[in-house]
């Protein structure tokens, strides 16, 4: 409100407050990705895990824990949900892009061969490969998890129980 001997803001600086609202919140978004790219550029990671390892490369639990400020038992918790949302991502990733990909199968057979539709066609392809690499990605983490340790793709990709998430 106002304060004593003031007056309240006029119809039209009240409009403009209103109007200029979204624009604010815009700047201030803008500011923020900046901040971040400004991290990333500098060599910091503010999402970085901070799963620690020991020297063998499997994960060290009871220090993660502590650095997350919570007990042992709670963290296991914490990892399990973890697992099943990695293999849930990666799944419906895989879906995706299984469904992108028989589309961009069907649009190719049944498209008539111009030079735009070609076009538009291999235009496609990055986003059929984005879905199978996410996918790809959640399911490396959700291996990790299940083996409690740090894991290479040739490993993830040769593993003798199968690569699919669980």
């Amino acid at each position: 409100m106002s304060r004593r001997g003031e007056r309240p803001p006029g119809f039209f600086r009240r409009l403009g407050r209103r109007a200029l609202a979204p624009w604010r919140r815009i700047e201030q978004s803008i500011a923020a990705i900046r901040g971040e790219i400004a991290d990333l550029a500098a060599g910091g990671r503010p999402g970085a895990s901070r799963m620690r390892l020991d020297e063998s490369g499997a994960f060290d639990v009871e220090a993660s824990a502590f650095l997350h400020g919570r007990r042992r038992s709670t963290f296991e918790d914490l990892l399990a949900a973890r697992r099943r949302s990695t293999a849930r991502n990666a799944w419906i990733l895989f879906g995706l892009g299984v469904l992108f990909f028989l589309g961009w199968l069907w649009r190719l057979m049944t498209m008539a061969w111009t030079v735009n539709a070609t076009l538009t066609a291999l235009q496609f392809t990055p986003a059929c490969a984005v879905f199978f690499l996410l996918a790809f990605r959640f399911g490396l983490e959700n291996y990790q998890i299940r083996m409690r340790r740090r894991v290479t793709v040739m490993e993830y990709l040769t593993a003798p129980s199968g690569f699919w998430p669980r």
